[in-house]
């Protein structure tokens, strides 16, 4: 299809898609302050390296209370909580700069954007010829001395362009 032709743009599903998307973007920048307060790495490890960090600090096998130890409990239930819900694969970061990539937008967009059928824009073509002829009559009335036949064919209702001007 060389021209599309947008019939309507869904901006609530646009909305709640790109926010979505921001909710993924700022558990991502939390996640790796969690990771960095706990390890000094900041990177997006696995929940079995963060948990082998922290046990391997205090030697203890309970996580949950070797992280009490180090005073790190807050950011590792964040990461154990998250780490399943963050969809790194939509995510860019650029020098710690941190933001959804321009190819998933551009795809949130086009889902919420509704086009013309192919089979119609030839259709469409002919419509909008025919509006161009139209909208080229002296009188802005003279569109309504259209009407249809039984066959549904237009054709010009002459009695009444002749008394148009008696009106």
């Amino acid at each position: 299809m060389k021209d599309k032709i947008q019939i309507s743009f869904n901006q609530n599903q646009f909305e709640t898609a790109t926010a979505s998307l921001q909710e993924n973007v700022v558990k991502y920048r939390t996640y790796l302050d969690s990771a960095e307060h706990i390890t000094v790495k900041r990177e997006f490890l696995s929940i079995e390296d963060i948990e082998n960090h922290i046990k391997a600090k205090t030697s203890f096998s309970n996580v949950l209370l070797s992280a009490g130890l180090l005073e790190v409990t807050d950011s590792y239930k964040f990461i154990k909580d998250n780490y399943t819900k963050i969809n790194v694969n939509v995510i860019e970061n650029n020098d710690n700069v941190i933001t959804t990539k321009q190819s998933v937008l551009d795809q949130v967009k086009e889902d919420a954007t509704m086009y013309l059928d192919e089979i119609y824009m030839s259709e469409y073509n002919t419509l909008l010829k025919a509006c161009n002829e139209l909208n080229k009559l002296q009188s802005p009335n003279s569109s309504n001395y259209l009407s249809k036949d039984y066959n549904s064919k237009f054709k010009v209702n002459v009695m009444a362009l002749q008394n148009s001007n008696r009106i």
